[in-house]
Formats: structure tokens, sequence, C-alpha cells
């Protein structure tokens, strides 16, 4: 198992195992990132969970008394609920996500997108089936999303076992069954993910009202292209089967800037309609994605509420 430059852990390592943990300590009304909604319920208790002063309106009867006797300050206390949350994860398994392929894979010790995808995914419902959260998995490909058996952290557990015995490639026995994408145009959750690389362009299949995060999933060797052989060349068929030579591409970082600017037009068509947008690789640190995942949420939720 290699790590990065300092030895931090990979994102390619991730298992469902792999704990998140917030990084704030401080009260926010709902936090989501967790996927568990945080209820501001004001209830007297000898244990408060929060406290703040009072303001115009608190009812008179959940002010702490002792409190203003000690410094004149009128207080009210409270103590947090939590509900659990409706969270579905999709997960694009479409032909460009097995990219890289074995040879590459092994030559250059990367993983492919597949595979990454996979492991963040199972990560993502480990943990909430940990938080008590409803988690649902679907694997979308052909136009139909495919359930994935999956109805807590053992399950998720087995899937991830028996899926890296298989490198991480599927086949019907690892669905329940299938259904229309265009049946979740009106479905809505309290959290969904979506992790594919973008390739299949933004999806109009999400309910907008819902809370949507895409986890753009990306190879470390799509981002950076000085592995390219200068010797080797390649088709682009939007160009009418256009030959260009990788050195010249390499010369002139023609490549490299495409992707880049596909990259930043994808992400503003998907800001159009929903809110939130990650990208990781297989060279993404562990601890990055985690707190990546974190903060994005607390603060859209902040601007919501």
């Amino acid at each position: 198992m290699n790590n990065g430059p300092i030895g931090t852990p990979l994102l390619k390592q991730l298992t469902p195992y792999h704990p998140i943990e917030p990084s704030h300590q401080k009260y926010v009304s709902v936090a989501r990132f967790h996927g568990t909604q945080k209820l501001n319920l004001m209830r007297p208790t000898r244990l408060p969970a929060n406290s703040r002063r009072y303001t115009h309106g608190d009812p008179v009867h959940l002010i702490d008394w002792r409190a203003y006797a000690r410094n004149e300050q009128l207080v009210i206390r409270e103590q947090n609920d939590e509900a659990s949350c409706k969270v579905l994860l999709f997960i694009d398994i479409s032909e460009s996500m097995n990219w890289p392929g074995h040879d590459e894979q092994e030559a250059k010790s990367v993983c492919s997108k597949q595979e990454l995808a996979w492991r963040m995914t199972l990560n993502l419902a480990y943990q909430f089936f940990r938080w008590g959260d409803q988690v649902k998995v679907f694997a979308v490909k052909d136009n139909k999303a495919h359930a994935v058996r999956m109805r807590s952290q053992v399950d998720a557990a087995i899937v991830y076992e028996k899926l890296s015995l298989k490198s991480f490639q599927t086949d019907a026995a690892d669905f329940m069954q299938s259904r229309p994408l265009s049946n979740f145009r009106e479905e809505s959750g309290d959290l969904v993910y979506w992790i594919s690389d973008g390739f299949q362009g933004v999806p109009d299949w999400l309910n907008p009202r819902s809370l949507v995060c895409w986890l753009q999933v990306l190879s470390s060797l799509e981002l950076d292209t000085k592995w390219l052989d200068p010797d080797s060349c390649y088709f682009d068929t939007r160009k009418a089967d256009q030959e260009f030579m990788g050195s010249v591409l390499l010369q002139n970082d023609n490549l490299h800037q495409a992707i880049h600017d596909w990259l930043h037009r994808i992400t503003e068509e998907w800001l159009k309609k929903f809110t939130h947008h990650l990208v990781f690789t297989d060279m993404t640190p562990l601890h990055q994605y985690i707190f990546a995942l974190e903060q994005p949420w607390l603060r859209g939720i902040r601007g919501r509420v």
C-alpha cells in the first residue's frame, strides 16, 4: 500500500471503515454533513447541549433563573435532539468509469475511477448507517438505477469485500431491482450524492429541490498529462477524426488546458441547478477528502436556514 509523498494515506486506499469525524465543535442548527438533522428543541435540562441569550419572543418559562441570579443576564438553555435523515447515493458505473485499464493501473500505480467511486460510496454509506440514517445506494447505467442491497454497516462492509475480490466490477447479481432514472425527478432525499466522472454530462433526473452534491471522481492521469508518451498519437472524434500528435500536444499544453476548460464548463453547468461540487482523484489525501466533505455542507446550510 503506497502512501503520499509525506506518508499521508490516499483516497485510493479508502475503505468503509475509515472514520469521518467533524472537525467543528460549534453548534449549528442543521449539520447535514452527518446526514442527521439536528433539531433545535428548547427544552429545560440539567445537562444542556447549548445555551444562548434570551431574545424577544422566547418562552419565559425556559429562562434559566439561576444563571440570571449569578450574572443578571437572561439565558435560555437548550437540548439538541436528532432525527434520522434520508440519504441517497448514486454511483455512475458507465464505461468511462473503467479507465484507467489494468495495464495503466499497474504501470502508474493508480486505480480505476470505478474502484475509487465505489470506495467513496461505500465509505459514505457505512458512516451514514453508523449515524443512524436511512441510506439507499443505486448504481446508474443505461438510463436505469440499479438498487444495491444494503441496510446496515455490515451490509456496506460485505459489499466492499465482494467488490474488492472482483476488482470493483459489477454484474446483475450485485443488484436487487432496477428503476428508470426518470422516476427520480420527483423523488427527494434530505441529502443526495452523485458520484461520477461527469463524462455523461449533468444529470437531468436529479431532483433540484434536494440538497445535492456532485463528488466528481477523476483519475490523477486525467488531470496531469505529463505521463503521456510524446511519440504516441490519438484521435479527437469531435473534430472528424483529426489526428493530433502527442508531442505537439505536450509542447503546447493543449490537452492539459482542454481538460481544465472542460472541467470549468461542466462545473458551471452543474452549479446552475445544484449547490455543491467537489473534485477528487486517486491521489487526493484522505484528510483532504474528509475536510472537503464537511465544509461545503455547513456553509450551504447556514446560507439556507
